[in-house]
């Protein structure tokens, strides 16, 4: 490659070289492992902007996916004084989206619905029982290890927006009643990933916070099974 006299100096961004004199940059060329950029009589200033384009490009090509998965949710309900009747199990799903800014660290957002949880008795007569249901959105940084070429593990540790809802009613007393409170609680969460093809993968994940309703506070997870697509 001829080129003009002067000092050169070179920045490698996003595989990219640029070659530049310390007042313009000389003629382009192209190379192996990236581009040269040298072009006669361009600025300095011109440069900086085709290196942070050149970064863009290099973010654009993360990879966004998607996925669900349908599974066990538990509800932590206090069952002490309801022994004729707590069920803590329902069936929970979630939905989710994902943004890889590299093959190990992404950031998800989810809606998660951890099903719902009853407890109550029958005596003489006198019906009584409550039901708790939490859903709401989930916000996580996701951290993967590649265990084997088709295997990775995944950690996640965010934030979840739950909204509760409680339900109850009786048959001498108050009747029935509702009402809805919202929480903002931690989130931690671990799967596996395994893939099928280079965009399709089978998951199982397991996900943990916490539901509040009525100033009463329970843990829920949901344990599931689902697929995921990167595009």
């Amino acid at each position: 490659m001829n080129r003009c006299g002067g000092r050169f100096s070179s920045v490698w961004l996003g595989g990219v070289s640029l070659l530049f004199q310390t007042r313009n940059v000389v003629r382009f060329a192209p190379a192996a492992n990236g581009a040269v950029f040298l072009i006669q009589g361009v600025p300095m200033k011109k440069i900086a902007v085709a290196g942070l384009l050149t970064a863009m490009m290099a973010a654009a090509s993360a990879q966004v996916y998607v996925g669900g998965a349908v599974g066990q949710a538990r509800v932590n309900l206090a069952c002490a004084d309801y022994d004729l009747g707590c069920d803590k199990s329902d069936t929970g799903h979630k939905l989710y989206v994902g943004y890889k800014f590299n093959p190990l660290i992404a950031i998800e957002g989810a809606y998660v619905n951890f099903g719902k949880g009853t407890r109550g008795y029958t005596d003489s007569g006198y019906n009584f029982s409550e039901s708790f249901e939490s859903s709401g959105p989930i916000v996580a940084a996701a951290f993967r290890y590649a265990a084997h070429p088709q295997l990775n593990l995944v950690g996640r540790v965010g934030v979840s927006f739950l909204s509760t809802k409680y339900s109850g009613s009786s048959t001498y007393y108050w009747g029935n009643s509702s009402t809805t409170d919202e929480s903002v609680k931690g989130y931690l969460g671990v799967g596996v990933e395994f893939a099928l093809n280079k965009s399709l993968r089978i998951t199982a994940d397991a996900d943990f916070t916490t539901a509040e309703v009525m100033n009463e506070k329970g843990s829920v997870r949901l344990l599931s099974v689902g697929l995921q697509y990167g595009f």
